[in-house]
């Protein structure tokens, strides 16, 4: 199973909602014949959980590719909306889509609207109908990216709704949107470790293959037909030839159509499969990318069928030690974060267990109170699990407030922060802290990311988010992230 890493281009951004669909189409032709060289850009979607909401619907009819040589259209089409919360805990490959070769800087993307519905009332439909700068936003990251013909390059868009997409009342009762986005470009051998990703698509004839290893159960094949799991309404972002070649091992889970566990044998041609795994570059030159599989789930999946395999967040709502079964599996009893009545959950002895970091658990690490997603098929009364991903939390604290000085205490820089609730509080940034400043006028929302904490000026809107509970001495607080919004004049 390929998964070396050879190059990874990291740069942080912030979007407003965007994106469910970052393509579509393809621009150019393959480099030969006098033909324009193109390159492949695939594009997954994730997000953290959050309890306010049960739904949130994001649609988008344009976004465009903007660098030296011009702008290009990823796509430029009927409405296309997708749930962000389907999401959580997750990544979704979204699409792949081919453009010109070449050095891009900025992403351009247009919103058309933003509905949320409220878990307490999920009747309560709430449609942002003004947008920020009408939805036009300007996306510019730390600095410009290739994009090549001789890999693809894979993007990341990675929101906490929790945190970063902040819904807040005005006085005159309506909503105001303000989202933020963080974006991971990766390039070469690709790799993600810290998040898995759902690929649902259907098993192509004549596609398997053994893979090259001295594991007599190490078999591969190619994924086809893929469909955007979270896409919920607008025309199919994918395509025919768009496949992704998964890998399997001996470790690899597989479950049929009832949820039961079987073997890799079960696996057939034609046939709807989710795949359920880390990212990875691939040697297929019918694929453009590779999949080394965690989980294969047999079947169709929800909404399309009623009783397909579906992803529920939600809660443990008791001990599965206490759960009194045959000495293979687990249970427990799992409150959807939608309201829908508490199901018994079951893991069988391949259910796999992982955090929403990609960092991989037992099922002896599943307890009450944990939050999380359930990737399960009902049978009978109850639901059949494959796989648990349980949430992580970025930080135990929140600071808000107005920026009074910068200075630099190695390792760290300190950004002394006037709260809002009057004190001060040092908090601490590094360089794995994720740092965007948003700018918003009538034309076009613009946010950059910053690389160099020092060029924050004084009176500056800051909200930071991180870990509060030990920092070391001169801190109060090392952020994760931190938001910065210009001072107020």
């Amino acid at each position: 199973m390929p998964l070396e890493q050879l190059m990874t281009i990291r740069f942080l951004s912030s979007l407003l909602l965007l994106s469910a669909t970052l393509a579509l189409s393809a621009c150019g032709g393959g480099g030969s014949g006098g033909q324009l060289a193109t390159g492949d850009v695939a594009v997954v979607f994730t997000d953290g959980p959050t309890d306010q909401y049960e739904r949130i619907l994001i649609s988008m009819d344009r976004m465009t590719l903007i660098g030296p040589g011009g702008q290009e259209d990823l796509y430029n089409g009927p409405e296309v909306t997708f749930d962000l919360l389907e999401m959580s805990d997750w990544a979704d490959l979204a699409f792949n889509t081919k453009v010109l070769a070449g050095q891009y800087n900025k992403i351009r993307i247009y919103l058309t609207k933003v509905v949320l519905v409220d878990t307490d009332d999920p009747q309560n439909n709430q449609q942002l109908r003004q947008l920020p700068a009408n939805g036009k936003i300007d996306l510019n990251p730390r600095g410009p990216f290739e994009v090549s013909p001789d890999y693809t390059t894979v993007i990341k868009l990675d929101m906490d709704a929790k945190r970063s997409f902040q819904v807040v009342e005005t006085g005159n009762g309506k909503l105001k949107l303000r989202p933020i986005i963080f974006v991971d470009v990766y390039q070469g051998s690709i790799v993600l470790p810290d998040r898995l990703v759902r690929v649902f698509g259907t098993v192509e004839p004549e596609s398997f293959e053994n893979a090259d290893t001295s594991d007599p159960s190490d078999d591969s094949f190619r994924l086809c037909n893929l469909e955007f799991i979270s896409q919920a309404s607008g025309p199919s972002l994918g395509g025919p030839d768009d496949c992704v070649r998964v890998y399997t091992d001996g470790e690899t889970s597989v479950f049929d159509d009832t949820g039961a566990e079987v073997d890799f044998s079960a696996v057939t041609e034609n046939e709807p499969l989710t795949a359920v795994g880390f990212l990875v570059d691939t040697d297929d030159s019918d694929a453009f990318l590779g999949l080394n599989g965690v989980v294969l789930e047999l079947g169709d999946r929800q909404p399309d069928d009623a009783d397909g395999w579906s992803t529920i967040q939600g809660v443990v709502e008791s001990d599965p030690a206490a759960c009194l079964v045959t000495p293979a599996d687990q249970c427990f009893d799992f409150g959807p974060d939608s309201g829908d009545p508490t199901v018994t959950t079951r893991m069988q002895a391949g259910t796999r267990v992982f955090r929403a970091d990609g960092i991989e658990l037992n099922q002896s690490d599943v307890s009450m109170d944990d939050s999380g997603s359930v990737d399960g098929l009902p049978v009978n009364t109850e639901l059949n699990a494959a796989l648990l991903v349980l949430s992580t939390d970025l930080g135990s604290g929140i600071v808000s407030g107005t920026l009074d000085s910068v200075t630099d205490a190695a390792p760290y820089t300190v950004l002394n922060v006037l709260t809002d609730a009057g004190g001060q509080v040092n908090v601490c940034v590094d360089p794995d802290t994720s740092i965007v400043r948003v700018l918003v006028d009538d034309e076009v929302v613009t946010i950059f990311d910053i690389l160099d904490p020092g060029v924050l000026k004084q009176g500056s809107l800051v909200e930071a988010f991180g870990d509060a509970d030990t920092p070391p001495a001169g801190c109060d607080m090392v952020a994760d992230q931190v938001i910065v919004e210009p001072p107020l004049l």
